[in-house]
């Protein structure tokens, strides 16, 4: 990712380290130490590890819309109030917008019955509430996430492992052989999987995502 930049441009980039990705993070560090570059990396190191413990902390499951709760007989994860909250209000919002573009389109359909003469600003107005109707379907995706994860828990305690998610209607609690559990990269899409069920997915693009999905794998198998 550096190769190309002199020692005194990795210099200045390192001085402005905290606004870098965690990937880009590494690559720094890793490229200054290959090149045996004499600066203080004191502050670099740092950062990184604490984001390393961060991450062995679970705490980035939040970005995804979960946390992990510790005992000392194991963790359960759930879905932040945060998460269901932003399903909550997305739903609100692709109705209001959903019902405006209803209203779009039998604006628009009347203004066709009735032969209005429009220019061509009105007719494109007129158009784009219409389009509406697709910005709102769009929300709904809070719908299926909202009704997926309602009641969603997993948990580990003693060595057992269970599940609470709907994998259809019904919210279903399974026990889980810890085997089964694993993780399937397709494409942009990291899922953590139980057998051919998934239990949730990040981003497989994001390195932290990638390694706190890594991390909970590993201690619920464990």
């Amino acid at each position: 990712m550096y190769s190309d930049k002199t020692n005194s441009e990795l210099i200045e980039i390192l001085d402005q380290h905290s606004l870098l990705t965690f990937e880009a993070q590494l690559s720094l560090q890793e490229e200054l130490q290959k090149r045996a570059v004499v600066v203080d990396l004191s502050g670099l190191e740092t950062t990184i590890a604490n984001r390393l413990t961060q991450i062995n902390n679970l705490e980035y499951l939040k970005d995804f819309g979960f946390q992990a709760n510790r005992t000392v007989d194991g963790l359960t994860v759930t879905r932040t109030k945060k998460a269901l909250l932003t399903d909550v209000l997305a739903i609100m919002v692709g109705l209001f917008v959903f019902l405006l573009g209803i209203y779009g389109c039998i604006n628009l359909v009347f203004a066709f019955i009735n032969g209005e003469e429009l220019d061509v600003f009105t007719l494109a107005y007129k158009f784009a509430m219409a389009g509406l109707v697709f910005i709102g379907i769009s929300f709904f995706s809070g719908l299926q996430r909202l009704f997926d994860f309602y009641g969603f828990e997993l948990n580990k305690s003693n060595g057992s492992v269970s599940l609470k998610k709907r994998f259809d209607v019904k919210l279903e609690e399974l026990r889980i052989n810890p085997a089964e559990i694993h993780l399937d990269a397709e494409e942009d899409i990291l899922s953590l999987k139980l057998g051919h069920q998934t239990i949730f997915t990040s981003n497989s693009g994001n390195l932290i995502q990638t390694l706190t999905l890594k991390e909970l794998a590993k201690e619920l198998k464990a």
